[in-house]
């Protein structure tokens, strides 16, 4: 991610070098990025299964925005100077922040990948993940202008380039560590939480589809663990996006099923959580969540049904991430509940925040991406919703990764992608305020006065010279 960061940066500075004009230099830049976004978007999608359609816009929207970045690379560098990395950085930010906007979608944070180095993911709590890639961006450039000095060019050479961006990396690490080391870990109310992990694959769910032995078989695998869960009466037990087939409808098939799974009462105090997806009248998959509860001997009864009115952004473009449909008032708590691809859009948990949930819950299934490096990346952006928010996050996927993580995205326990069991936890209640829940959005005005600012300003001094 940091080495990402850096080799995009000397490409471009290598790739537009001070001998061309501003045009040709526009041009080949925005060409050498497209094919650093091509490589990238490869790179994450490209031993994906489910959806091909899905993953081939996927990539060549990232050679679009690396594109554009690479176009708008020439003039900001010229004009800004020294201010150039920050700007630099700040365009990256503002243009992570439009991609988390309705059918742009689909945003891949760099700031998203720094949850393994947890003082510096401290940021997001601050600025976000989109502020968070910024820094990377701006910590990259500064970094590849004092290696493209020995190649000649020293547009970003100097002590006026590096010594800001590593002091804002070094106060980031430092916050964060007091951030950490300040961490409020003293007796919260929390809820005992069981996230079902079946690890099927995505060809046995196209064979499961129908009735037969390939249904039976996987019913009774998830039959396995929920009757493991039951038997430590848990608070809510999750059950993840497409836990049997997809087009379920959550008001009949998918309770008829889990009814089926166990004849077992569920305990007076137990809920459920059922991620599934179905198949509307406008003939279009939408993801959808059912709240249950004991009933009539305790054997599971609709509460509540979430649907959402798309499936897949960006292919169908209508899309709106998260609406008010994702409250889920499970008991005395309410979930800010996200399906899938829907954690890695800072808005979709602000608008749990905002309307007082007591708790964040994604419900998964990267099963279809099998092994590539897009089910971590799509996996751990989560994480980033937490610190973002403040407030504590449970991760049910159906291959995995599951986790849960307090208000400071601090682990409370895991288990890896495709591995196959219940991930128990007792998820504190430990919420705080942060700066970004109150912030949120408005962060993209400074991005982008600090991306445009310093060259429009050098800009507009240059013509005040030559006139007077």
């Amino acid at each position: 991610m940091w080495l990402g960061s850096f080799l995009m940066a000397l490409a471009l500075l290598v790739a537009a070098r001070p001998s061309l004009g501003m045009r040709r230099a526009s041009r080949r830049a925005a060409a050498v990025n497209s094919l650093t976004g091509l490589i990238m978007g490869v790179h994450l999608w490209g031993i994906a299964f489910y959806a091909p359609s899905v993953y081939v816009v996927a990539i060549a929207y990232h050679v679009l925005v690396w594109a554009i970045f690479g176009a708008l690379f020439v003039p900001i560098l010229r004009w800004s100077r020294a201010w150039a990395p920050l700007s630099l950085g700040a365009l990256w930010a503002l243009i992570e922040v439009l991609r988390s906007l309705g059918p742009f979608s689909f945003p891949f944070y760099f700031g998203g990948m720094l949850t393994h180095e947890p003082p510096i993911a401290q940021g997001a709590s601050l600025v976000g993940a989109s502020g968070l890639s910024g820094l990377v961006v701006w910590f990259g450039f500064a970094a590849a202008g004092q290696v493209a000095r020995l190649l000649g060019d020293d547009r970003l050479a100097g002590p006026r380039v590096w010594v800001p961006a590593l002091a804002a990396l070094l106060a980031t690490w430092i916050f964060g560590s007091v951030r950490l080391s300040k961490a409020d870990d003293g007796s919260h109310e929390s809820l005992s939480i069981v996230a079902l992990q079946g690890g099927v694959p995505s060809w046995l769910y196209s064979l499961a589809s129908g009735t037969g032995p390939y249904r039976d078989l996987i019913e009774e695998h998830y039959g396995i663990l929920y009757r493991k869960a039951l038997e430590g009466r848990p608070d809510v037990i999750l059950f993840p996006e497409t836990t049997f087939n997809w087009h379920i409808e959550p008001t009949t098939e998918a309770l008829r099923r889990i009814r089926t799974l166990s004849a077992q009462p569920l305990p007076p105090n137990t809920w459920l959580l059922i991620g599934t997806s179905l198949r509307g009248a406008d003939h279009l998959s939408h993801n959808a969540v059912a709240v249950a509860s004991g009933g009539q001997g305790r054997l599971p009864e609709l509460r509540g049904t979430l649907t959402k009115r798309r499936l897949v952004p960006f292919i169908e473009a209508s899309h709106e991430p998260a609406e008010q449909w994702s409250i889920a008032q499970v008991g005395p708590r309410r979930h800010g509940v996200m399906v899938c691809y829907e954690s890695m859009y800072p808005q979709a948990a602000a608008i749990g925040t905002n309307a007082g949930v007591d708790l964040l819950t994604v419900l998964s299934d990267d099963a279809g991406m099998r092994a590539s490096p897009m089910a971590w990346t799509h996996a751990e952006q989560a994480r980033m919703r937490a610190i973002e928010q403040g407030l504590p996050l449970i991760r049910n996927g159906q291959a995995g990764p599951s986790y849960a993580v307090d208000a400071y995205g601090r682990s409370l326990g895991e288990l890896d992608h495709w591995a196959v069991g219940n991930l128990a936890v007792n998820v504190p209640l430990n919420g705080k305020v942060t700066l970004y829940r109150k912030v949120g959005l408005f962060w993209a005005l400074l991005w982008f006065a600090l991306a445009f600012g310093p060259a429009t300003a050098a800009r507009l001094l240059s013509r005040a010279r030559k006139t007077g």
